[in-house]
């Protein structure tokens, strides 16, 4: 009996992930009750201007809800992005203008606040559904053993045509990827970095979206981070934009 639960166990060590579960082992790692975190947005632009700002970013049930506030500078102090349906619907108020409005499927590919990341990007919405995906391989990826991941446009009307994603095979966060224009040039590069887990839940103190035809890259740093502190549902409504 003895031979046969070594051997089980041996076999589960050895038996290859699928390309879905492995995404799913990624996707468990926004599987918080809520987040709150304090971040800085730098955009560093082509001819050497640096633009910060400053914002407060609140989700809920694994960023399934997300809405996040701009704090600094003072001309911005106020605007508002809420994500709901983790990035399938999407709304912007502007502080100046007192104004909600509904960003359309098509206007995904804007760019938020001026920087490199689209709105798009900053959602959490599930790729499997627009594009045809495919575990491409194994790869050191600075420095970390990853699954590299490939998908591919389903359909014209997404943002990518194609892009591929490094996952870390130790703790599946997602640490780098490669986006792709329609026409297949290379667009933009995304590197995560400094990964630390605080409590349960792994995650990231820096991200970098590099825009590589426009030459001009965005940061984001988060200062602080806390889980499973409660949020009220109302702030995650167009109503509670304007509170």
């Amino acid at each position: 009996m003895k031979q046969i639960f070594y051997l089980l166990l041996i076999f589960s060590f050895c038996y290859p992930l699928t390309v879905d579960e492995i995404l799913d082992k990624s996707e468990s790692n926004d599987n918080f009750m809520t987040s709150v975190s304090s971040n800085i947005e730098e955009v560093h632009n082509s001819d050497g201007t640096v633009k910060v700002s400053e914002m407060k970013a609140f989700s809920k049930n694994g960023s399934e809800k997300t809405l996040m506030e701009y704090t600094e500078p003072k001309r911005i102090r106020g605007m508002k992005i809420l994500m709901l349906n983790k990035g399938d619907d999407i709304w912007f108020y502007s502080n100046r203008t007192n104004r909600i409005r509904k960003i359309a499927s098509h206007q995904k590919n804007q760019s938020a606040n001026s920087s490199d990341f689209s709105y798009d990007d900053m959602s959490i919405s599930d790729n499997r559904k627009d594009y045809i995906y495919s575990l491409a391989g194994e790869e050191n990826y600075n420095g970390s053993g990853c699954y590299k991941i490939e998908f591919k446009a389903k359909e014209e009307s997404v943002t990518y045509s194609r892009f591929v994603i490094w996952i870390d095979r130790s703790n599946y966060l997602a640490l780098g990827g490669e986006f792709f224009d329609e026409d297949g040039k290379l667009w933009k590069k995304l590197e995560v970095r400094e990964i630390k887990k605080i409590g349960k839940y792994w995650t990231a103190g820096e991200i970098e979206m590099k825009n590589i035809q426009r030459d001009s890259r965005t940061v984001i740093k988060t200062k602080e981070i806390k889980f499973d502190t409660g949020l009220p549902d109302d702030m995650f409504t167009e109503r509670g934009l304007r509170k």
